[in-house]
């Protein structure tokens, strides 16, 4: 699997189905950590103080959602894609599978939340 940054472009993203096509790699994990700083509720001086380093969770959610649905609707749904970034709740989950991921990693949002979350989605895909 080739796991990628919600930073890229389209055209990268385009570069990514290619490369996913020519190798026979497996599928991708769509997303990383971010670098994008934008939107957060935290001081700029404390972020910072902080320092460079990946962004997880909430803040990557959104973007993380657009780079699988990009992936799959561009690929023709041509690999498997791994939905991760800023699941925190069964609705953030369904929202990546809407999308067109296949499997889901939770990472952040497991955390935050605890076990329960696991839970919580697993009802709301058999819900459906």
């Amino acid at each position: 699997m080739l796991k990628i940054a919600p930073d890229l472009t389209n055209e990268q993203l385009d570069d990514i189905i290619d490369i996913v096509a020519d190798t026979k790699i497996d599928g991708v994990i769509a997303t990383n950590t971010t670098i994008d700083r934008s939107g957060l509720k935290t001081d700029k001086n404390k972020v910072d103080a902080i320092g460079n380093g990946g962004l997880s969770g909430k803040p990557v959610g959104l973007r993380s959602t657009e780079v699988i649905k990009y992936l799959a609707d561009k690929s023709n749904r041509a690999f498997p894609i791994i939905g991760v970034g800023g699941i925190h709740s069964a609705e953030d989950a369904l929202e990546k599978l809407d999308a067109g991921a296949t499997l889901l990693q939770v990472y952040t949002g497991f955390i935050y939340q605890g076990p329960s979350l696991v839970k919580r989605i697993n009802k709301a895909i058999l819900k459906r």
